[in-house]
C-alpha cells in the first residue's frame, strides 16, 4: 500500500494493534487508530477524525453533525489573511551507502523464501534448497533483529579523571549545612578546605526549612555579597522525613533549596554533595541507596535549569569507619581537596565520584552485544516468577515474553489484582501460551502485605525470579512546581517495593534473578521529571548494593516504550528530540536477553544520535556522552555542518550573504541579517510571512524548543558559513539580538560582547529576571527607579525629548494617526 503512494492509514479495530507496526514500516506515514482498548470511544473517534482532517482527508462533517443541532454561522466580515500555519516536518536524513544490486536481489529472493525462483537462478534442483533457503531467510531476519537490539544496549561507566586541574576558588560561597551535625566530620572538612582554597565561606544551616523562609534568607545573603557558587551538603542527612518517610530529610531539603534559589533569584551554580551514593569502583563499594535519590533529581535539574546547575559530587572514604566513628583527618583531606578542584569548574565535569585515591567522571558507553541472540538458546525461568505491577503496561509485556519462553508459573501482583482492567484477558492469553498464572492484589509498598504474598508462593513452584516493574504515574512539571508529595508519590511503589523485596527475600533461598525496572530519567535525565528520576536512581542503587553483597540483581534503565505506554502526542515529541519509543515486543526481548546474559546493569534505549546529541548538549556541555563515538560524530557533524567547507549550496549561500553585506553601513547590515534571522525563524515556526514575526519577542515566547534551536543554528550556520555557538539562542534571546550578534560576528568589529548585541542580550536577561519577581520585590528593591534612570540616560544620549506615553498619544489621535501608529510602531504594514 505504501508503494502505491498511500501515506495516511486508518486502523478500524478493537485496539491500535497495527498502528505501531505501520509507523515502524513507513517512515513518513500518518497512522490513525479509530479506537483504543483503554480509552473513551467517543473521544478517540473524534480525535481520529480531527487527525485525518489535518492530514487533508475529506470528512463528511454534515453527517458527523447530523441531529446535533449544529448550524453554520457567519464569520466576522473583515478580510482574513488565508495563511497556512502547519509546519512541514523536516525530511528524515538518508544515511548509508548505495546497496549492491546483486546483493539486494539475492536477499530479496531469500527474504521471500521463494525456493523455485532461487533454484532457477542458480540452475539447481529446487529440492536441494528445500531446507537451506527457509533457514537462511530466518537467519538473516534474526540477525537483523538482533542488530537492532544490540544497538539499544548501553551501560553507565566511570572514567578516571587523571588530569583534573587544580584551581583556586574565589568569591563568596554559600555552604548549605544540614541541621543535624553529621558525625563523620565531612561537613567541617569541606568548609575548612573551601576557605583554605580562597573561598569566602558563608554557612547556612538548613533543616526542614520552609521554602519562603529559605528564599528570604538566601535573598538576604545574596544582597550582602553576590555568591560565586552554592555548595549543598544537605543530602548527607539520611534521616527519614517526618511527613514522607519514603524520602530522606536530605533529599527534601535539597529540593526545597533548589526551589528557594529560584525564588530568590540566585543564579550562582548549585553543587550537591552525596556520600556513597554511586559505585564508581564496582566490586569494592557498597552503596547507600538513600543517598542516590539526589543523583536522579540532578539529571533532570541539569536539563531544566542548565544555567544555574553546577553538578553533583559523591565522596567516599577508603577504610571509612562508618557514620558513628570520626575518621582520621588524612581520610578527609584528599577527596575534599579534589572536590574543590571540581568546584573550580575548569574541568567541565558535572557528575563526579571522588575516592581517596582517584576521581571519576560518569559516562554512558556501549554495552557488549548480547550473548543470547534471538535465534540462540533461550533463557527459561523455573518455578515461580513474581512480577510486581504485573497487570500494567511494562509488567504485562514482560509476562508475555516470559510465557513465550516457557515460564512455569507467573505471579502477577498489582494493587487491584484481578479487578485491574484487562487482568482476566491477560491471564487467559498467558495461559494459552502454556504458563500457569496467578493474579494477586498486593500493594508492594505495604511490607506486611508483600510478606503474605511471598509466603503464599506454592511449594511445588518456589520463587526463583523477581521482576519489580511497579510504579505510579508520574507528574511532569518543572522542579519549581513540584511538591515533596510529588516526590513521595513517585517513590512510593518503586522505592518501598524494591526495599521491601530486598529485605524480605534476604533470608530466603537464593534467587536466580532479581530485576528492577528503572528509567533513563535517572541516567541522562528527562525534562520535568526530577521526582521520577530521583525514585529510579534509588532503584539502580538497590541493585548495586545487592550485587556488592553477593546477591543477584539486575537494573534495567529503560528508554520510552510504545504500545499504549505513551500517547501519540508524547511519542511525536520523543521522536523529535531523538528518543523514539521502542516497540514493546523488542523491548521485552531485550529484557529476556539481559537475564540470559546475567547483566548486572543495563541501559536500554533507542537513541537517534544525530537528533538527540545536538539537542541534549545545546544549553551546556554534557560529559556523560563523551565516551560514545555515535554522540561525538553527531556533535561534530552539527557543529561543523555549515555547508561552507564542502562547497555546494551552503558555500554559495554564504558567499551571496557576504556579497550583500560587503561595503554596507552597519545599520543596513543589521537589517539584512534581521531579515535572514526572521526568514529562518518563520520557516521553523510555520509563519507564512516573516515580516509578521515580532523581532523583539523572546524565542521562548515564540514557541522555540531545544530542537528548534538546534535547527536554527544549523540553518544560520549554513547561511553565514560560520560555526555558531550551541548556546546562541540562549545568549541572544530575541531575533533582534541574534541578528546584531551575527552582524558583529561577520563584520569582525568585536562589538558582540560590548556593543549593541551585548546591550540587547543584557536587556533580554533583565526582562527575564523581572518576570520572576513579585510587584513588592520590584518596588522594595528600587528596580523601577533604576529603569526610569536608564530611560532618561538613553533619552539624553539621543538628544531627544521623551515622547508622551502611548496612551496619551492615542487619546488625541485621529483615525489616520492610529493606522500610522499600527504600521510604524507595531511593524504591521
Amino acid at each position: 500500500v505504501a508503494e502505491a503512494g498511500v501515506r495516511t492509514f486508518l486502523e478500524v479495530g478493537p485496539d491500535a494493534a497495527l498502528t505501531p507496526m505501520v509507523e515502524q514500516t513507513v517512515d513518513d506515514a500518518s497512522v490513525v487508530p479509530a479506537s483504543r482498548r483503554d480509552r473513551d470511544e467517543a473521544t478517540t473517534l473524534i480525535t481520529a477524525l480531527a487527525r485525518l482532517h489535518t492530514n487533508g482527508v475529506p470528512i463528511a462533517w454534515e453527517e458527523f453533525f447530523a441531529g446535533t443541532g449544529a448550524r453554520r454561522i457567519d464569520l466576522p466580515t473583515y478580510a482574513f489573511q488565508r495563511q497556512w500555519y502547519w509546519a512541514d516536518p523536516p525530511a528524515s536524513p538518508k544515511t548509508g551507502t548505495a546497496a549492491d544490486p546483486v546483493d539486494t536481489a539475492l536477499w530479496e529472493v531469500l527474504g521471500d523464501a521463494d525456493t523455485a525462483s532461487l533454484a532457477q537462478r542458480l540452475g539447481v534442483e529446487a529440492t536441494a534448497l528445500g531446507e537451506v533457503l527457509p533457514a537462511l531467510s530466518e537467519w538473516r531476519r534474526s540477525e537483523a533483529e538482533q542488530a537492532v537490539l544490540d544497538s539499544w544496549r548501553y551501560r553507565v561507566a566511570w572514567r578516571s579523571l587523571k588530569d583534573l586541574p587544580s584551581a583556586p576558588l574565589t568569591g563568596t560561597w554559600l555552604v548549605m549545612v544540614p541541621g543535624v551535625v553529621e558525625r563523620s566530620g565531612l561537613v567541617g572538612a569541606v568548609t575548612e578546605v573551601l576557605a583554605e582554597r580562597g573561598a569566602d565561606v558563608v554557612p547556612v544551616q538548613v533543616s526542614g526549612s520552609d521554602r519562603a523562609e529559605l528564599a528570604a534568607t538566601l535573598r538576604e545573603r545574596a544582597a550582602a555579597a553576590a555568591p560565586a557558587g552554592v555548595l549543598s551538603l544537605l543530602a548527607l542527612d539520611d534521616r527519614e522525613h517526618d511527613r514522607y518517610p519514603v524520602l530522606t530529610v536530605g533529599l527534601a531539603d535539597t529540593v526545597t533549596l533548589a526551589q528557594a534559589l529560584q525564588d530568590a533569584g540566585v543564579t550562582a551554580p548549585l553543587w550537591c554533595v552525596t556520600r556513597d551514593a554511586v559505585a564508581a569502583e564496582p566490586g569494592r563499594e557498597v552503596v547507600n541507596a538513600r543517598q542516590a535519590a539526589v543523583w536522579g533529581m540532578a539529571s533532570s535539574m541539569a536539563l531544566d535549569h542548565p544555567d544555574i546547575w553546577g553538578g553533583v559530587i559523591d565522596v567516599r572514604l577508603d577504610d571509612d569507619p562508618g557514620p558513628d566513628t570520626e575518621p582520621a583527618p588524612a581520610l578527609l583531606s584528599v577527596p575534599v581537596s579534589r572536590l574543590c578542584d571540581v568546584l573550580a569548574g575548569s574541568s567541565g565535569e558535572d557528575q563526579v565520584a571522588l575516592r581517596a585515591g582517584a576521581a571519576y567522571g560518569r559516562r554512558l558507553v556501549r554495552a557488549e552485544p548480547s550473548g543470547a541472540p534471538a535465534h540462540g538458546t533461550r533463557w527459561r525461568p523455573a518455578g515461580t516468577t513474581l512480577i510486581t505491577g504485573g497487570t500494567g503496561g511494562l509488567g504485562a509485556h514482560t509476562a508475555r515474553v516470559l510465557a513465550a519462553v516457557g515460564a512455569e508459573h507467573l505471579l502477577l501482583a498489582s494493587r487491584r489484582g484481578p479487578r485491574a482492567e484487562g487482568a482476566a484477558e491477560l491471564a487467559a492469553e498467558l495461559e494459552a501460551r502454556g504458563a500457569r498464572v496467578t493474579i494477586a492484589a498486593c500493594d508492594v509498598a505495604d511490607r506486611d502485605a508483600l510478606a503474605r504474598l511471598l509466603d503464599a508462593v506454592p511449594p511445588d513452584a518456589p520463587l526463583t525470579t523477581v521482576v519489580h516493574a511497579a510504579g505510579a504515574g508520574q507528574r511532569i512539571a518543572p522542579l519549581t512546581d513540584l511538591g515533596l508529595g510529588d516526590f513521595a508519590d513517585a517513590a512510593h511503589a518503586k522505592v518501598l517495593g524494591a526495599s521491601h523485596l530486598d529485605e524480605l527475600l534476604r533470608d530466603r533461598p537464593p534467587l536466580d534473578a532479581f530485576v528492577v525496572f528503572s528509567s533513563g530519567s535517572a541516567i541522562w535525565g528527562s525534562s520535568g521529571q526530577a521526582a521520577y528520576g530521583s525514585a529510579n536512581a534509588v532503584l539502580d542503587a538497590v541493585a548495586q548494593r545487592r550485587r556488592a553483597l553477593g546477591r543477584p540483581a539486575t537494573a534495567l534503565a529503560w528508554g520510552p516504550w510504545d504500545g499504549g505506554l505513551v500517547d501519540a502526542e508524547l511519542a511525536a515529541i520523543l521522536r523529535r528530540v531523538g528518543t523514539p519509543p521502542m516497540a514493546p515486543e523488542r523491548a521485552a526481548e531485550a529484557f529476556r536477553q539481559a537475564l540470559a546474559d546475567g547483566a548486572g546493569e543495563l541501559v536500554v534505549a533507542d537513541f537517534d544520535w544525530p537528533r538527540f546529541a545536538p539537542t541534549y548538549t545545546l544549553a551546556r556541555p554534557r560529559p556523560l556522552l563523551d565516551a560514545l563515538p555515535d554522540a561525538r560524530e553527531a556533535l561534530d557533524a552539527a557543529s561543523g555542518g555549515t555547508g561552507a567547507e564542502e562547497g555546494g549550496a551552503g558555500a554559495a549561500a554564504a558567499a551571496e550573504l557576504a556579497a550583500r553585506l560587503d561595503g554596507r553601513p552597519s545599520a543596513e547590515q543589521g537589517r539584512v541579517l534581521l531579515d535572514l534571522v526572521r526568514t529562518h525563524v518563520a520557516a521553523l515556526l510555520g509563519y507564512d510571512d516573516p515580516r509578521t514575526l515580532d523581532a523583539s519577542r523572546p524565542f521562548d515566547d515564540l514557541g522555540f524548543d531545544s530542537v528548534a534551536a538546534v535547527d536554527l543554528r544549523t540553518r544560520l550556520g549554513a547561511a553565514t558559513g560560520r560555526r555558531l555557538p550551541s548556546t546562541m539562542v540562549f545568549d541572544y534571546a530575541t531575533p533582534a539580538a541574534l541578528a546584531e550578534f551575527l552582524r558583529a560576528e561577520l563584520s569582525g568589529d568585536g562589538r558582540d560582547a560590548t556593543g549593541t548585541a551585548g546591550v540587547l542580550a543584557a536587556l533580554d536577561r533583565i526582562e527575564g529576571a523581572l518576570t520572576g519577581l513579585a510587584p513588592g520585590e520590584i518596588e522594595g528593591a528600587g528596580v523601577g527607579a533604576r529603569l526610569n534612570g536608564l530611560v532618561a540616560k538613553v533619552t539624553e544620549i539621543l538628544g531627544r525629548t521623551a515622547e508622551a506615553p502611548v496612551g496619551d498619544r492615542l487619546e488625541t489621535a485621529s483615525a489616520q494617526d492610529v493606522f500610522d501608529f499600527i504600521d510604524n510602531e507595531l511593524g504591521i504594514s
